[in-house]
């Protein structure tokens, strides 16, 4: 796993739908939707709801949103951290 698709999975659930999240990121729609077909083989649950409208997150991908918001959060100080140390 790499911070690449956790961050894809957080503009995603702010956006509410993959083409929106794809136009943020610049992105195509499909690699953002690989990129989320991917990250849900790898933790071995579905993360969104698909619909015609958009995206929902489902329960699991509820609970693991914080946990995710926090380790780009920790990556994103730790990135900071060892700039200042250069």
């Amino acid at each position: 796993m790499n911070m690449g698709k956790y961050q894809v999975f957080l503009r995603v659930a702010a956006c509410g739908g993959f083409t929106r999240a794809a136009e943020e990121l610049h992105f195509t729609q499909s690699g953002v939707s690989h990129t989320i077909a991917t990250l849900e083989s790898e933790l071995g649950v579905p993360l969104f709801v698909r619909n015609r409208s958009g995206v929902t997150l489902t329960a699991d991908g509820r609970a693991l949103l914080p946990m995710i918001e926090r380790l780009c959060a920790d990556h994103h100080a730790l990135l900071q951290s060892a700039h200042s140390l250069k």
